[in-house]
């Protein structure tokens, strides 16, 4: 393998090539002494003779208890039963407070209802006009902070004994209609009414609370989650606003009364308790089983091989592509002008599902060292601007290959492995996820040592002839 890249490729002679060095200081990387002074540059291309190694690895926890800054909090909510990838369930961990401190409500609401605003995204089976989900409310009993971040995996103790909502059944497929409420129509959301013995103690709570520190104190925190009791049935998980900036396009529970005897809904005021990301700790807890799937011995690493056949990808948390470069330190020392991966979605034997649960639109890499550790890669820099990020790319697009349409992700990476090589580190160690948008949503099977899909790095370099 050595010997093979220290003797690769035909050169082509081209006139000259640009090099930028806007934002960043290349010298940490492309250390001066590479750069050619001779006018003399040749471009040289390294064929498909390159060793990847791909597997299949489980990142089995992602942050979902962040409050972005620019973008509402999103949550999933339901369950997908996926014939392939197994069993995915999505429950909200939730805070909320009166919208003002000693909150004045009427001694006798006719109902409280849980709202949960539909961001108009559902993943999997978006065509059942029949999908009906069951989702049960319970009271947290443990405490949650707002400054603590919380991931996917993790559990905060709950009252499974005391159901805190009426028994629903949701048409999954309507929640797209919008909701006419007191008369008014209203954007689509997702409306649990609850028990009128959790109504008054939310109402005498609120009352006697101070401050939303009081209210939080004594009102830890609700969990919703689907029942799943249709079990193989569901394939479909909707994604609901936590944040917002009015009633209706955020988390809340309304209390409705009526208005000067009038009868619901003809006229109808509420109040609410609101999430409010300046006050509420919130999560998304997500778990994922294998047991007795297809992909069960791909996600558990259990093949026994240094690359598989096919590879598979699910936004965190779930499974990721690792892929392995080995012998990158013996790649010339020269400039690297491109090193682009190229990842392709294979179609197999036993995916019943394929057609309904839909790829990712967009993938992202992170480097591992060789502790294990994730890293943010070269090409990533400088981080938090959207420059780096197009750059990148990992764009999903749709290519022919021999008169067959497939779907190709291509992820720039040069800096990094200018990095590897310069650095002569051992191999070049990456892990491919989808994008955390959506947490858990899209899923992908890859080629892994595929002959015709397989995963592929490009590379071209120029050096002085």
């Amino acid at each position: 393998m050595k010997n093979n890249l220290l003797n690769l490729a035909t050169a082509v002679l081209v006139s000259g090539i640009a090099i930028s060095t806007t934002g960043c200081k290349e010298d940490t990387i492309l250390k001066a002494g590479i750069a050619p002074a001779s006018d003399n540059i040749f471009v040289n291309a390294i064929g498909d003779t390159l060793t990847i190694n791909a597997t299949t690895v489980e990142d089995d926890s992602t942050a979902t208890g962040f409050t972005p800054t620019s973008t509402n909090v999103i949550h999933g909510l339901g369950t997908s039963n996926d014939a392939f990838f197994g069993r995915t369930n999505l429950g909200i961990y939730m805070q909320l407070i009166p919208t003002a401190a000693n909150l004045s409500l009427p001694s006798t609401p006719d109902s409280a209802v849980l709202i949960l605003p539909y961001t108009g995204f559902s993943w999997g089976d978006t065509t059942n006009q029949n999908a009906i989900e069951e989702f049960a409310v319970y009271r947290v009993t443990e405490d949650m902070s707002k400054d603590t971040a919380y991931y996917s995996k993790q559990y905060k103790a709950v009252d499974w004994s005391n159901q805190l909502n009426e028994s629903n059944s949701i048409n999954l497929y309507r929640l797209r209609d919008s909701v006419k409420v007191g008369g008014s129509n209203r954007a689509p959301h997702l409306r649990l009414k609850l028990k009128t013995a959790f109504m008054n103690e939310l109402l005498t709570i609120a009352k006697n609370a101070n401050s939303n520190a009081d209210f939080i104190n004594a009102m830890k925190g609700i969990y919703i989650v689907a029942k799943d009791t249709n079990n193989n049935i569901i394939k479909t998980i909707p994604y609901f606003y936590l944040s917002g900036s009015s009633d209706y396009s955020r988390a809340g529970i309304a209390f409705y009364y009526n208005e000067n005897g009038n009868t619901l809904p003809d006229k109808v005021s509420t109040n609410f308790l609101n999430y409010t990301t300046s006050s509420c700790a919130h999560f998304n807890r997500i778990t994922r089983n294998y047991n007795g799937y297809p992909a069960y011995p791909f996600v558990k690493h259990l093949t026994g091989q240094k690359s598989d056949s096919i590879v598979l990808l699910q936004n965190e948390p779930g499974a990721a592509i690792d892929i392995r470069v080995p012998y990158i330190k013996y790649l010339p020392k020269a400039i690297i002008n491109k090193a682009q991966l190229v990842i392709t979605r294979v179609s197999i034997a036993g995916d019943a599902d394929a057609d309904k649960m839909t790829e990712p639109t967009k993938l992202f890499p992170v480097g591992v060292d060789a502790s294990g550790k994730a890293y943010t890669i070269q090409d990533l820099y400088p981080s938090g601007e959207t420059g780096p990020l197009d750059f990148i790319d990992g764009v999903k697009r749709t290519v022919t290959i021999n008169g067959i349409t497939v779907s190709q992700w291509y992820i720039n990476i040069p800096r990094e492995v200018q990095k590897a090589i310069i650095n002569q580190v051992d191999e070049l160690h990456l892990r491919i996820n989808g994008t955390v948008t959506y947490p858990a949503a899209y899923r992908m099977i890859a080629g892994g040592k595929h002959s015709t899909y397989k995963i592929r790095l490009n590379i071209t370099y120029s050096q002085v002839n």
